[in-house]
C-alpha cells in the first residue's frame, strides 16, 4: 500500500492544476500532494520494473523509497521549482532505484551509506551531506523499532530476498505474502517519520 490514501480526496491532484501547485504542496507535505506525484508516478515505475526483470511486488517499495528520497530532497533544497513536474524527478530516483535492485539481486548487499548516496540525488553530493542523509535514515529506523526496523533492513539494506526471509525464518512472518504486506505497512510508517522529521525541523 502506497502513502495513506485514506486521507486523501477521491482524485488527489485535483487540487494541484498547476506543476507549482504541487510542488509546493510536495513542501507542506500535503497527503494529497504526495499522493498525487506517486500517481503520476506509478504507471512509469511499474515499466521500470518490467523493464529491468523485477518482481512486480518491489513496485511499491521503490515508488515509497523514490518518496521519502525526494521529500527529503525538497526539505534540504537540493531540488528547486524550474516549472517541471515534479514527477520527472521522482522518476528519475525511481529508475535509479530500479536499476540498483537490478544490480544487487544476486550481488553482495550494499551498505546503507553506499545505497543512500549512489540514489539520493542525480546531482553529487559532498561527503557531509552524505553523513548527514545517512544517519537520518538510520535514525528513522530506530525510531520505527522492531517489527519495521527489521523487514525494512533485510530487504533493502542486507539485501534478502523475500523467499529466503520466509526459509530462514529471519522474521515471525511464514510467508512472503505477510512479509511484503508488513513491509508496505512499515515503509508507509517510515516516511510518516520523515514527515514529522521535517516539520519539527523547520520550527
Amino acid at each position: 500500500m502506497r502513502l495513506p490514501e485514506w486521507f486523501a480526496p477521491p482524485n488527489p491532484c485535483r487540487s494541484f492544476e498547476t506543476h507549482e501547485r504541487l510542488f509546493r504542496g510536495l513542501q507542506r507535505l500535503e497527503n494529497a500532494a504526495i499522493l498525487c506525484v506517486q500517481t503520476k508516478a506509478l504507471p512509469t515505475i511499474k515499466k521500470f520494473v518490467r523493464q529491468y526483470g523485477l518482481p512486480a511486488e518491489q513496485t511499491d517499495d521503490i515508488l515509497n523509497q523514490s518518496t521519502l528520497i525526494f521529500l527529503r530532497k525538497i526539505e534540504d533544497g537540493s531540488y528547486q521549482f524550474q516549472n517541471y513536474a515534479p514527477s520527472t524527478y521522482l522518476l528519475e530516483i525511481a529508475r535509479r532505484l530500479a536499476l540498483t535492485a537490478t544490480r544487487s539481486q544476486k550481488n553482495a548487499p550494499q551498505a546503507l551509506e553506499n545505497q543512500h548516496h549512489t540514489l539520493a540525488d542525480p546531482d553529487v553530493e559532498t561527503a557531509s551531506q552524505h553523513r548527514e542523509n545517512t544517519e537520518l535514515v538510520r535514525q528513522l529506523l530506530r525510531q520505527l523499532g522492531p517489527p519495521c526496523d527489521q523487514v525494512i533492513k533485510l530487504h533493502h539494506i542486507d539485501g534478502y530476498s523475500d523467499e529466503e526471509v520466509v526459509q530462514q525464518q529471519l522474521t515471525k512472518y511464514s510467508t512472503t505474502d505477510s512479509l511484503k504486506m508488513k513491509r508496505s505497512d512499515c515503509m508507509k510508517k517510515l516516511i510518516q517519520l520523515a514527515q514529522q522529521w521535517k516539520t519539527s525541523n523547520s520550527i
